[in-house]
């Protein structure tokens, strides 16, 4: 319910026979009264009540109970309102109705009251007297149409659209014709007449209403604050409605604050938008946030409004929605059963709130299979949807597609396929062709399409509404934090793999599509990752202090949430740690950074850039290697259903770009669809026992190779098993390996070679090598052996670069966690230590709060063994100095201007593989802190044939500063003296070199 701004007071001071004394209480009154103070004025009218009540005549009376009646509604009490709001009312007619003018007044503050209590046919009674009473009244036109709006205002809460957006256009032109188009109450009609337009259909006229009432509110000054915060949300409506969800957050945020901010006001002022933040967030794909506000919502309608009143109802119902989209069904079942009912007696059962619960409802019924009642719910839904707007609007588009989908699952696809069609005709007549909401309804006809086989059909419908999705990358990520963009990602990542399915199915019929795959993997591979890159970039080359200062702030808060993360509940508890508390406070201190980063169009690669633009940054004697994992997605389909969804089973493939070629080729990777661990369980055959090389080599590289002659370095973008994979050690037929012929190395996604390269103002490095992980006195219970090839590592590398470099060598108990986290952007970072990746001895992640991939991989430093006893007997560490640093910690580290890290440790590069984005590991930590390249291994490696490794690369490098070149000789001169390619191929690179 908005608020409903004019209340109506009146003068009341007494006649000069009566008391001076009286008459200055009256006066103060009043003028609190005029200024908006509340309380003040409150106490103060009702002292006079009190005390001179026997002093006044009824008419005297009557108007100092409406005006205290009105202060009431004002201070959020609605009992006493009503109370003496009747009292006033009952003075007047004791009276005999002496004054028709404060009579009618009092009637609509009545009316008023009623509206805020969605009590409407005692509303609209009241209303209609006091109308009645004005219209005959002569000189009290601009007073009628002030109370004709707040008519319109019950029609609207009402849902009755249409009648009441005609009583408001009849209000404003009746208050622009007499001069008072600058006024509150012209404003509220503005605000009003602005939202409706939204609803309905025509959000470019609403907004110009929206903005004009804003204007005249802020002109205005504060005391108008809650009515410029409620058309704040208006616009924020108009802004979602356009797809402009960044926009939306932003200015409902921005009301969410105004509203806080304005002294006196009660907590219900923020339930409205509470509410329509969590409905965004939701539509955002921020579950935890949605769930977060509605939470919040229900708890303040408990406390101040009660749980038969709408908003409570609406908390309900949007709990109810996430519930189901997390297959609570049941439980979704019985939430939206109590809104519905709210609704039905609060606005009857053609209102929109109850039009779409019932639209909710019958989602469950059709997920528990009570099809029919599903259907009778959805016809209902259609029938008050066009009753209430028409069938041109976008809510009636959304009903359609539900019944779509019902038939759908009913295998009935033909009468599926004419609601799909009206919709997707519908959401593109109203909202346009760049609209999500456009987009989403050609995805549900794509996905019509696919389950009947049209996939020519299918393609052109996914594809259009993946653009969509893309071009909204650049208007939603400036503002969202890092677990927004992720959420939000996970809906683009879905249609993509949908899409490269069709596509690669269609591959032999027309080719051109290779170059579709290929730009979607170019927008959207490793994009969190490249956005989290261009943040710190932005940052870095920004004069503003503000902006640096609470970059700082956050990162080191960031580092302390990471800290938090590490302990048990326990230890949260006894250092009095709310870990919901400090994530919010990370959270919005990145929406602050985020806000103020106003040019964050620059911090994202252009969503225009394509195949095209990658052909102009492939060097020569390159070629750029896109690996593409296509999921295998079916449809069954019977005559009583259809269900359809990704298999388990993949393909691959490979996109080729080579210098001075003028389109893409590709090849398929695999001889059949199978699971990715039948995949790779090929490779580790191969590579461990040497069963199967040729076959690997003929299905992973061969049809790869054949494309790339003639190229001595190839730039690969994994993807899937390929992240786990190193293709320079594969055995071509000819008895050599891929390293014999190019080397291949890794990138984060193709926008990698759009990346500035670090410029080097001091060559600093630091070394970490063969730390003490025990003190002696402690069980070495991770069993951990020592590392003396990596001292002597250390040392020949510190050797190697000190002629010309500033070196930092940190060995046995100096090589512990504070060392590195005080290792402020060093242009080499190299630690030599032992890794871990997965489940096993990883008490880090078995003791987090919180379920994060990054917590599963890591490196072990001084100290690592006693964390580990001290874990297993119950006792706290601290965790900035625990011995084990954690990928989800390295991630925090500055090394912004790092250009090399190496990671000499077992199975560095290994982590979580994620659609889309890639491992979540050590090697993506390192780059999200800020290394432009990252050398890690894939499998356990020797400490000695490491130690040589590491010797002839820094060898290299000295010489030739070029990271690529480097490694490739030193694996190259390594295989002279171990032929097994577990030993000389372990390590791998990415970064462009």
């Amino acid at each position: 319910m908005k608020n409903i701004l004019a209340g109506i007071f009146f003068s009341c001071l007494f006649s000069l026979s009566h008391a001076q004394y009286v008459n200055q209480l009256i006066a103060e009154a009043e003028e609190n009264l005029e200024k908006n103070h509340w309380e003040q004025a409150a106490r103060g009218f009702k002292n006079i009540l009190e005390n001179y009540i026997d002093d006044l005549t009824y008419l005297q009376r009557a108007n100092i109970y409406n005006n205290v009646g009105f202060l009431d509604l004002q201070l959020l009490d609605p009992f006493e309102a009503e109370r003496n709001l009747n009292l006033s009312i009952l003075y007047h007619e004791e009276a005999g109705i002496p004054n028709q003018k404060d009579y009618a007044d009092a009637l609509l503050n009545m009316g008023i009251l009623y509206l805020e209590q969605v009590e409407f046919d005692l509303a609209r009674r009241y209303i209609q007297k006091s109308l009645d009473i004005l219209d005959e009244l002569p000189g009290q036109k601009i007073e009628y149409w002030i109370a004709r709006s707040k008519l319109a205002f019950l029609y609207e809460e009402a849902g009755s659209y249409t009648l009441a957006l005609s009583i408001y256009n009849n209000c404003y032109d009746q208050l622009v014709a007499s001069g008072n188009d600058l006024s509150p109450d012209f404003a509220e009609i503005c605000s009003h007449k602005g939202r409706i337009l939204i609803l309905t259909g025509d959000p470019i006229e609403g907004e110009k209403f929206i903005n004009l009432s804003n204007t005249i509110y802020q002109s205005l000054g504060r005391n108008y604050d809650v009515q410029r915060a409620e058309s704040m949300e208006s616009l924020a409506l108009f802004y979602e409605r356009m797809g402009r969800y960044g926009d939306a957050e932003k200015t409902l945020l921005d009301a969410l604050e105004l509203k806080k901010s304005i002294p006196d006001e009660a907590e219900i002022l923020i339930i409205s938008t509470l509410n329509d933040l969590g409905i965004l967030y939701n539509r955002l794909g921020n579950i935890s946030k949605a769930r977060e506000m509605f939470i919040e919502v229900v708890k303040e309608s408990e406390e101040n409004i009660g749980t038969d009143h709408p908003f409570y109802a609406t908390a309900k119902n949007n709990l109810g929605t996430l519930a189901l989209t997390e297959g609570n069904v049941v439980e979704a079942r019985d939430m939206f059963v109590d809104a519905l009912e709210t609704y039905r007696k609060k606005f009857g059962s053609n209102h929109p709130y109850y039009a779409n619960t019932l639209n909710n409802l019958a989602r469950v019924e059709r997920k528990l299979g009570n099809n029919e009642k599903a259907e009778e719910y959805y016809m209902e839904v259609l029938r008050i949807d066009e009753k209430i707007y028409g069938k041109d609007h976008p809510d009636y588009a959304t009903t359609l597609i539900n019944v779509g989908v019902l038939y759908s699952s009913l295998g009935r696809e033909h009468e599926a396929e004419k609601y799909y069609q009206e919709a997707v005709l519908i959401r593109q007549r109203v909202l346009g062709a760049k609209h999500p909401a456009y987009g989403s309804a050609l995805e549900y006809m794509g996905m019509h399409c696919l389950a009947i086989n049209k996939f020519k059909e299918a393609e052109k419908l996914f594809r259009e509404a993946i653009e969509i999705q893309i071009g909204l990358i650049g208007t939603l990520f400036p503002i969202m934090t890092e677990q927004e963009r992720q959420a939000f990602f996970q809906n683009i990542t879905s249609n993509i793999d949908r899409y490269n399915y069709i596509a690669f199915t269609q591959l032999e019929e027309n080719p051109d599509l290779i170059k579709r795959i290929f730009d979607f993997q170019i927008k959207t591979k490793a994009i969190l990752f490249n956005t989290s890159d261009k943040v710190r970039e932005k940052v870095l080359e920004s004069t503003d202090p503000e902006l640096k200062s609470k970059y700082r702030t956050w990162q080191s808060d960031k580092r302390l949430l990471a800290s938090y993360y590490q302990m048990g509940v326990q230890e949260l508890e006894q250092l009095n740690v709310n870990l919901q508390y400090e994530e919010s406070q990370v959270e919005r201190q990145e929406k602050e950074l985020m806000i103020l980063l106003e040019n964050f169009a620059g911090l994202l690669q252009k969503v225009d850039e394509d195949w095209q633009t990658v052909q102009n940054f492939v060097k020569p004697d390159h070629a750029i290697v896109e690996i593409v994992k296509v999921k295998e997605f079916k449809s069954l389909t019977s005559d009583e259903s259809t269900l359809f969804g990704f298999t388990d089973y993949t393909k691959y493939l490979a996109i080729i770009f080579k210098n001075g070629e003028t389109e893409p080729e590709y090849v398929v990777l695999g001889d059949d669809f199978r699971t990715d661990e039948q995949h790779y369980t090929r490779y580790k055959n191969a590579m461990l026992f040497n069963i199967g090389a040729q076959e690997t080599y003929n299905i992973f590289w061969k049809p790869i190779d054949e494309k790339v002659v003639g190229v001595n370095n190839v730039l690969m973008v994994p993807d899937g098993i390929y992240y786990k994979m190193n293709p320079n050690v594969l055995a071509t037929t000819t008895g050599k390996h891929v390293i014999d012929n190019y080397y291949v190395s890794y990138l984060t996604s193709a926008k990698d070679l759009f990346r500035k390269d670090v410029e080097i103002f001091n060559k600093k490095s630091y070394l970490f090598g063969n730390p003490a992980f025990s003190n002696g006195d402690t069980d070495n219970r991770l069993n951990l052996a020592p590392l003396p090839g990596a001292a002597a590592e250390i040392q020949k590398i510190e050797g190697l670069l000190q002629a010309e470099w500033n070196v930092r060598s940190y060995l046995d108990e100096d090589a512990n966690e504070l060392k590195i986290r005080s290792a402020y952007n060093p242009t080499i970072l190299h630690i030599a230590t032992h890794g871990f990746y997965g489940d096993r001895f990883n008490f880090i992640a078995a003791n987090s709060p919180i379920n994060n991939s990054l917590f599963k991989s890591g490196i072990y430093l001084t100290g690592a063994s006693e964390t580990f006893s001290r874990f297993l007997d119950g006792i706290a560490t601290i965790p900035e100095n625990d011995g084990i640093l954690t990928a989800y910690e390295a991630m925090n580290l500055d090394l912004s201007r790092t250009k090399l890290v190496v990671l000499s440790a077992c199975e560095s590069g290994l982590g979580e593989i994620t659609n889309g984005e890639g491992v979540y590991g050590l090697q993506r930590a390192f780059m999200v802190a800020g290394a432009r390249n990252i050398i890690t291994s894939l499998s356990k490696v020797d400490d000695a044939a490491t130690s040589e490794l590491m010797t002839l690369f820094y060898q290299k490098l000295v010489e030739t500063n070029e990271v690529r070149e480097s490694l490739k000789y030193a694996q190259l001169k390594l295989r002279e003296k171990y032929s097994d390619p577990k030993v000389w191929g372990a390590f791998i690179l990415t970064g462009n070199g």
